[in-house]
């Protein structure tokens, strides 16, 4: 049973939400309150009806500041999670589209290391930056000895936080969380100003320890060969995924067609269904080493996207690959109309520039809290890195 509030209301006092509270009661599963602006005492009447829903498992807590002061929110949430965090059967969180920032953290990170049930967790678009980033993973770190120390059942399996300014400087707290879970099967961090030494990082020390992972979202975030290749090292160590995005990511040739040669050899990509790798400065020489991974590695392969890299459309490998999908009876390939023409000397040397601009420090300023995560990652990751290079390559 769910429950609703309509979309586009304003409620500013508890007089104005509290007749539509009426259906909220034990006996709901489902509670929807996103898509209307909900002032404090609006909140705290939620909030003092929420307590009672003992039966509630899915609190969709979207888009409900509209309009609000940036004051007003933290109390808010406060009230809000304060109240969920007494539910013992609410497994899925939705944040989403909340401009929470650096004010409202408090209150989340409090939620987030208490909440036990918690399964699925949606924080996209709160505007956190690096800052309030690393608060929210090194909260999910303590939620994992929370959930240790209870022996509770239930597993922290979804974490979607795209469009957040995580940046370099909040992954050392998001690869200690993945990494003290173990658990996670869905990771969606597009759209972060992620850099090559945060791919890295993340990849080494966090998701190298997801062995249940089944789908990876990191679209829009700057990998260069540097990230490719640490994607490369750990990606036998998901024995379950069934979806890969890195589109946009800036792969580069060598990057990309290193990682190709890698899934060619891989025994773990069998179950592997969407691939997108759209915008990526994939090659020729890629595009063979990938068209041979997907023959050899790849057999459920239904959905491919390439679209916006460096071969012809009207490339003989692009027709091998559609006779391949066509055999099988199964697989799509997007439509490749718009495509790059490829400049092997231009992509080296601004390959070898955009590595040697980004481990020179040359940033602009809002990426400046990435320093920590030089520090952060020294020993460990390249000691991390050794081990995993020789185990899958």
């Amino acid at each position: 049973m769910s429950f609703t509030i309509p979309t586009g209301q304003k409620f500013d006092s508890a007089e104005d939400i509290e007749p539509l509270l009426a259906d909220l009661k034990d006996g709901v599963k489902v509670a929807n309150f996103g898509g209307s602006s909900y002032g404090v005492d609006a909140c705290a009447a939620v909030a003092n009806k929420l307590k009672t829903v003992k039966s509630l498992e899915v609190a969709n807590l979207d888009d409900m500041f509209t309009g609000r002061l940036s004051s007003e929110i933290p109390q808010s949430m406060d009230d809000l999670l304060s109240a969920i965090v007494e539910l013992p059967n609410v497994h899925t969180v939705n944040l989403c589209d909340n401009a929470f920032g650096i004010a409202t953290i408090e209150p989340l990170e409090k939620f987030l290391a208490a909440h036990v049930p918690l399964e699925h967790l949606h924080l996209a678009n709160n505007g956190f930056g690096p800052e309030a980033g690393s608060r929210v993973g090194k909260a999910l770190e303590h939620l994992a000895e929370k959930k240790k120390a209870a022996n509770h059942p239930a597993k922290l399996r979804t974490v979607i936080c795209g469009r957040n300014r995580l940046e370099n400087g909040s992954m050392a707290a998001w690869a200690k969380f993945i990494k003290a879970h173990g658990t996670i099967e869905e990771i969606r961090l597009y759209q972060n100003g992620i850099r090559q030494e945060g791919i890295e990082l993340l990849m080494l020390s966090g998701l190298a320890h997801a062995p249940e992972l089944k789908k990876l979202d990191l679209q829009d975030n700057t990998f260069t060969k540097k990230g490719s290749v640490a994607m490369a090292q750990v990606i036998s160590k998901w024995p379950q995924i069934e979806e890969i995005t890195v589109s946009d990511c800036l792969l580069s040739a060598k990057g990309s067609a290193h990682l190709a040669q890698v899934m060619k050899k891989s025994d773990n990509l069998k179950g592997l269904r969407r691939l997108r790798l759209q915008y990526n400065e994939i090659n020729e020489k890629g595009l063979e080493h990938l068209v041979d991974a997907i023959e050899s590695s790849m057999p459920e392969l239904e959905l491919l996207e390439l679209n916006g890299n460096c071969f012809s459309e009207d490339h003989d490998l692009v027709d091998k690959l559609q006779t391949l999908f066509e055999e099988r009876g199964t697989g799509e390939l997007d439509e490749l109309d718009d495509m790059e023409e490829e400049d092997s000397d231009a992509e080296e040397e601004s390959d070898i520039e955009l590595n040697h601009e980004l481990e020179a420090g040359s940033r602009d300023a809002a990426y400046a809290e990435d320093e920590p995560v030089a520090a952060e990652k020294s020993a460990e990751v390249d000691q991390l890195a050794d081990e995993l290079a020789k185990s899958t390559i």
